[in-house]
């Protein structure tokens, strides 16, 4: 090896164990997990996502009042609530995941799962009468403004890998009914390798992760009040009470009190036998009302249940992402630092045997040329001249 290569590679040996020894005695020097600030694609994919569910909500209601407009058939009246439920239900639910692609992936997946829902020929395709037009059209256009919304946060090199994902996930989970029920899309993702997108890189910072809590709420209090409606009206449907009979039996209440009202100016010993049918109709109505509410509070409770499990769940997968972050940190450092002592420990070893042996050399040159002065100067003298 060339001496000044062999100088410079110790000189960086010694400036490694100089930094350690350094380290090691500052107690300023600390490790934390980073606050990772989302990147301009999660941001995108947040914000537009969620502006995409509020349209398609609106979309879907806009199809199902005019639907109900007019229509006497109680299965389409009741089809038309379901859907609008439905649709409404998974589209919130998908907007609000924490993680920005996962939630794109999952509203792309929706709408490309409810366009093909209602296509000629699958479960959804005569469920709306003569309104089933209108429905498909409906589910045209979202497809296609998910496709487009798509195009604008996937780079063009990563689109068809994306765009291969989300169609087969909708090929393996079709939905089956107006409740659009699903499978998880974070399971489909981790089972085809998709690897790059780490929750906890989706969380960002403090205050990214705040303003994403303040938004989801917000939504679900948005929605939470129009689904109630929509539940508390279908529950009634359900129980074989239609919108237009709740109205007949409030109009007759009124014509009751109306009645109650002339026979008390007029004679009022009939007043008992009218207030006994205003006391039956009364209790109707609170009958009506009292499993109405029943239900709206069961369904208040299943929401919570769920938003509460969804909201564990996914600190849970957080907490475990970030501790396998700082495992894998932890790890890293540990070989690092092993490495560089034992290449400084080798290096420290073969320095001091060089200067070992530097020393045995130097010790016989310095002992031994006084000796080999002498004993070539004596035997100089001695020779005889010739």
């Amino acid at each position: 090896m060339c001496p000044g290569k062999m100088w410079r590679r110790r000189g960086k040996v010694f400036t490694i164990a100089a930094l350690l020894a350094a380290l090691g005695g500052c107690s300023l020097v600390s490790l934390k997990s980073p606050e990772r600030p989302l990147s301009t694609r999660d941001l995108n994919a947040r914000i537009l996502t969620r502006e995409y569910s509020a349209h398609f909500i609106a979309a879907v209601e806009k199809c199902a009042d005019g639907i109900t407009e007019g229509e006497g058939d109680a299965a389409v009246l009741t089809n038309t609530l379901r859907f609008e439920l439905g649709a409404s239900t998974q589209s919130v639910r998908a907007a609000t995941q924490i993680a920005p692609m996962m939630s794109f992936l999952d509203t792309w997946a929706l709408a490309l799962q409810m366009n093909a829902f209602f296509a000629e020929g699958n479960t959804g395709a005569n469920l709306f009468g003569a309104h089933q037009a209108a429905v498909r059209e409906v589910a045209d256009v979202q497809a296609q403004n998910a496709d487009a919304l798509a195009e604008r946060i996937i780079a063009p090199k990563e689109f068809k890998k994306y765009r291969d994902f989300v169609a087969t996930y909708v090929r393996r989970y079709p939905i089956h009914d107006l409740s659009f029920e699903r499978a998880p899309i974070v399971d489909l993702w981790s089972l085809e390798g998709g690897a790059e997108v780490k929750l906890v890189d989706s969380l960002g910072t403090i205050p990214e992760a705040m303003s994403d809590f303040a938004d989801r709420v917000q939504i679900y209090g948005d929605a939470l009040p129009s689904q109630t409606l929509l539940k508390t009206e279908l529950a009634l449907r359900d129980s074989g009470y239609s919108r237009l009979e709740i109205r007949e039996e409030l109009a007759q209440l009124d014509r009751r009190f109306d009645r109650m009202a002339s026979v008390a100016e007029n004679t009022p010993e009939l007043m008992h036998d009218a207030v006994a049918d205003v006391r039956k109709t009364l209790i109707t109505i609170i009958d009506k009302v009292n499993q109405s509410t029943t239900e709206m509070m069961l369904a208040f409770h299943d929401e919570r249940v769920e938003l509460t499990a969804d909201v564990q769940a996914e600190r849970a997968k957080a907490l475990v992402a970030l501790d396998e972050q700082r495992k894998a940190l932890t790890l890293d450092a540990a070989r690092i630092s092993n490495q560089v002592v034992v290449t400084a420990g080798r290096e420290l070893r073969r320095l001091a045997l060089l200067v070992v042996l530097l020393l045995v050399l130097f010790s016989v040159v310095a002992l031994g040329l006084p000796f080999a002065a002498g004993y070539f100067v004596g035997r100089g003298r001695r020779a005889p001249p010739g």
